[in-house]
């Protein structure tokens, strides 16, 4: 499976996409907005994990653009924001599931298969 990893942190974004390279996923990382959507104008990904907070493009703005090109790709938001606002506004933006900064790898790799299973029709 190709993930894209839009994480500007990059003791996060080193260690978030080597731990998913081990599971077995190939991973592109990007570290800001504009990265991002370079890597999402020239990619097919089946599955983006996107921060909110990035420079250069932000996640929600990023998102916006990706769903206004018909692109249903499953998104989740990986994000410290954590009020029940913060996310209400990222599932309405388009983003399929909203996970909260710190996480657990385990509660992490679960959601992303969960993602893929729906929009892929797996079991």
């Amino acid at each position: 499976m190709r993930v894209l990893l839009v994480e500007d942190q990059a003791d996060l974004r080193c260690s978030l996409g080597t731990g998913l390279r081990a599971e077995g996923y190939a991973v592109d990382a990007a570290a800001d907005g504009e990265e991002a959507w370079y890597y999402l104008h020239d990619g097919a990904y089946d599955l983006v994990i996107l921060d909110r907070l990035l420079p250069e493009l932000d996640g929600l703005s990023l998102l916006r653009r990706l769903r206004a090109t018909g692109s249903s790709v499953p998104v989740l938001l990986l994000t410290a924001l954590d009020a029940v606002a913060d996310r209400v506004a990222g599932l309405d933006a388009g983003a399929d599931d909203y996970l909260v900064k710190p996480f657990h790898v385990p509660e992490l790799l679960a959601r992303m298969r969960s993602l893929v299973r729906r929009h892929y029709g797996g079991s």
